[in-house]
């Protein structure tokens, strides 16, 4: 491998990863307490605004992805997209667990709805939800196929092939205790290879080495995620805005911090960074340009 980047025109725009608060009306097991509780405090809906017209200052076409957390959660969430998407935002996304009610999916501007689906809630119920959006909007569905309720994956897998929505199946990575990347060993041997060899039934979303196309996710599954030494344009194609408003270059946090937006503090990066990590973890940094050594 000598080259990746997005397989969409994204290389002048920036994509900005937002966790919008730590709020969330679930506690999953393997979600890290550090990124969601029921009691930290929302972020002030004008703070909120003021932010997004800071992006927007930088000039440059800006993609917003708002995560958490549970970003739906937010009691301004309508009135945060609504001015996002007024202010001429070119892309909005919000990562959900769809335990709202459909019919809100479809009131809202947002341009996408990512939908997390986890299997230690009513995840029929969701899922009865998730199909229903998918008839009027766009979606992408992360089935979180938890290695003690592979059934019930396989369930849901199923319903959603039939209703031809959009989804990608990940492995969970749990946030506790000594294991490999990717906890292959938590699963039966049958189930792990059913995911491994499941593809993605969602367009690619990466070229590698200008010619082979894959989704994010699938780059992870098949290890191809090592890009350590590698020339990245993160903070040039990307940001992450951490709940409590530090600014990152993306997810993986290599660089360090770029300031606080929420009080003022923000400088935009100008150049491109040498990668530290031994994998690129997040689906959202994978189809960022990167460069190998050699190049």
């Amino acid at each position: 491998m000598f080259k990746v980047t997005s397989r969409w025109s994204h290389q002048n725009s920036i994509k900005v990863e937002w966790n919008l608060g730590k709020r969330c009306n679930y506690d999953c097991s393997y979600c890290p307490a550090v990124i969601h509780d029921n009691t930290s405090p929302h972020t002030d809906i004008e703070i909120i605004k003021r932010s997004i017209n800071k992006l927007l200052d930088i000039g440059r076409p800006i993609r917003l992805s708002f995560t958490g957390g549970e970003p739906t959660v937010h009691p301004n969430f309508e009135e945060i997209i609504k001015h996002a998407k007024d202010n001429k935002v070119e892309w909005v996304s919000v990562t959900t667990n769809g335990t709202r009610p459909y019919s809100w999916y479809l009131q809202q501007k947002a341009d996408q709805f990512v939908f997390s689906l986890h299997f230690e809630y009513d995840w029929r119920r969701v899922l009865k939800t998730i199909v229903e959006v998918s008839k009027f909007r766009t979606t992408v569905v992360h089935v979180m196929a938890h290695q003690d309720l592979m059934k019930d994956v396989r369930e849901a897998v199923d319903i959603l092939q039939q209703h031809g929505v959009h989804h990608i199946i990940r492995r969970v990575r749990w946030t506790e205790g000594d294991h490999d990347l990717f906890d292959d060993m938590k699963y039966d041997q049958n189930d792990l290879d059913w995911i491994k060899g499941y593809e993605a039934k969602t367009q690619p979303n990466t070229v590698v080495d200008d010619e082979h196309k894959y989704h994010a996710n699938e780059i992870i599954k098949l290890h191809l995620n090592k890009f350590k030494d590698w020339t990245c344009n993160i903070g040039l194609e990307s940001l992450m805005i951490n709940w409590d408003g530090e600014v990152h270059r993306a997810t993986c946090r290599v660089g360090g911090s770029l300031g606080n937006i929420y009080n003022g503090t923000f400088d935009i990066p100008k150049e491109p960074i040498t990668c530290t990590r031994e994998f690129c973890t997040c689906a959202a940094d994978i189809p960022i340009t990167k460069f190998a050594p050699s190049l």
